[in-house]
């Protein structure tokens, strides 16, 4: 069930016999593209380490407890064309990604789930369980001057409102590729990209911290 604002969220309770644990969100993302279906049953598992943790006020899942802390998460599919391909791709993930030319120049697009990426605040109305996800596109116009400024302004989730810096919650969304962009999911370097889209799947995942 998507979370409503002023609502409780999540609910402690035994840990699970046989939880699936993974190292970080980009193992999650991994993990979730090879068992989650469209219209399946939730996957249930434990990030060890995760940006995702940091609305909750942690760092990471403790499995060092007999009861843990049970979240619903949505969760993103991406559905892409790499550079040079003809097959379309899919991949999930929890957290967020990236469809750029450069960190200092060019467009760049993130699709978020969580406000946080790092110590940057991409997202200040962000929430991994609303049935949306949230799209910060910066305008390939922006200075450097300007882009190294609201870079610095995230740490502190003051960067918005910006002229040159779009912000929106959707539950689909569609990249421009048409300068061939570099996707980038949960931080890590997919590949060179001509086509990518993103739908939110909620309720998709089971995370226990």
């Amino acid at each position: 069930m998507t979370i409503k604002k002023g609502q409780d969220w999540g609910c402690l309770v035994a840990k699970p016999k046989d939880l699936h644990l993974v190292a970080d969100d980009f193992e999650a993302s991994y993990f979730l593209s090879q068992h989650l279906s469209v219209g399946g049953a939730p996957v249930e598992i434990s990030i060890l380490k995760s940006d995702l943790a940091r609305s909750l006020g942690i760092s990471g899942a403790n499995v060092n407890k007999n009861e843990m802390l049970q979240t619903h998460f949505d969760v993103i599919e991406t559905i892409f064309i790499g550079d040079g391909q003809t097959s379309v791709d899919r991949r999930l993930f929890l957290g967020h990604a990236f469809v750029q030319n450069g960190f200092a120049t060019g467009a760049k697009v993130g699709v978020l789930n969580s406000s946080f990426v790092g110590k940057r605040n991409w997202a200040p109305r962000a929430h991994p369980n609303d049935g949306k996800f949230d799209v910060v596109e910066i305008e390939q116009s922006i200075s450097i001057r300007q882009r190294l400024k609201a870079y610095s302004l995230m740490r502190s989730g003051s960067h918005l409102p910006h002229p040159k810096i779009n912000y929106r919650q959707v539950v689909d969304y569609s990249a421009d590729c048409i300068n061939l962009p570099r996707l980038y999911i949960e931080s890590k370097l997919v590949g060179t990209v001509v086509q990518c889209s993103f739908k939110i799947m909620p309720d998709a995942a089971v995370l226990y911290w």
